[in-house]
């Protein structure tokens, strides 16, 4: 399938937070989601445009102002995608759809699949103001459940984003984009053709020996396929007038509980100041 247009819209908003859990405010990770979607059909050659609401007081004016927005758009060969997270207890993810059915349990069987979630296939919603308000197709991704910890580990966990919008990118396009590399941030490296110790431990700021140290080496062999030890490299961020927490950790790929252990002097993480130096990896 191909599609002139697609539009990703990101549920809620600031003002109009949605479903929150596990540290986490649905419209900060939607629009985490929206973004890497956004960036994988660019570079795949899908045409996109991002019509996210962040002005509504409401919930009705949230997703009636993106509606508007993406109706401004040719209908003709135009997808309309609104990015969710569930809540209330369970597990998986799920599409909505207004009369999308095919394209609904694709999209949901291939983002389960991808994410080792469990698949709740698609969901018809007709009385869904987006779906029944849109003048082309369009879907409404639940992509997880917010307050399930579970899911969110996979989701949020390292490169659990870029997965997500891949699975989805390669649904809707039928093209796959490559993410970036996201090894520099985790805490074990798997060889690969053409690395040797140096080139592994230059990369991570190691020296040659405390690599082997860290892996009980005894020898400069190694094999493709390996996986390594390495020395995580802290990472701190500045707060900024408007951050918190959850906000933070979403932006680094991390967890609010993560933050919480890496910082032990502050006493209430949650209450951060302009200018705070935070750990965040």
């Amino acid at each position: 399938m191909s599609y002139n247009l697609i539009t990703l819209t990101a549920g809620h908003n600031a003002i109009v937070p949605g479903a929150y859990g596990c540290g986490y405010k649905e419209h900060e990770v939607a629009r985490l989601i929206v973004a890497e979607l956004e960036k994988q059909m660019k570079a795949v050659g899908q045409k996109v445009e991002v019509v996210t609401d962040d002005i509504g007081t409401t919930q009705t004016e949230v997703w009636t102002n993106a509606v508007r927005k993406a109706n401004s758009f040719p209908k003709e060969g135009r997808l309309d995608v609104s990015v969710h997270l569930n809540a209330g207890g369970g597990t998986g993810c799920e599409v909505l759809y207004y009369s999308e059915v095919e394209l609904a349990a694709k999209v949901s069987k291939d983002l389960a699949t991808a994410m080792g979630y469990k698949d709740r296939g698609p969901q018809e919603r007709k009385g869904i103001g987006f779906l029944n308000s849109t003048n082309a197709p369009a879907i409404l991704i639940e992509t997880a459940f917010i307050d399930t910890q579970s899911d969110m580990d996979k989701l949020m966990g390292d490169g659990g984003i870029q997965k997500a919008a891949q699975a989805i990118v390669k649904t809707l396009t039928g093209k796959v984009a490559n993410v970036s590399d996201s090894s520099l941030s985790t805490d074990t490296y798997t060889v690969v053709a053409g690395d040797t110790l140096w080139s592994i431990a230059n990369k991570y700021q190691m020296t040659v020996d405390e690599l082997k140290q860290l892996n009980g080496l005894t020898s400069d062999i190694i094999s493709i396929g390996q996986v390594l030890k390495v020395k995580s490299t802290a990472v701190y961020h500045t707060v900024v007038a408007g951050d918190t927490v959850s906000a933070i950790a979403v932006k680094y790929n991390t967890t609010v509980d993560k933050i919480k252990a890496l910082n032990p002097d502050i006493q209430d993480i949650n209450k951060i100041t302009v200018g705070q130096k935070i750990r965040v990896a």
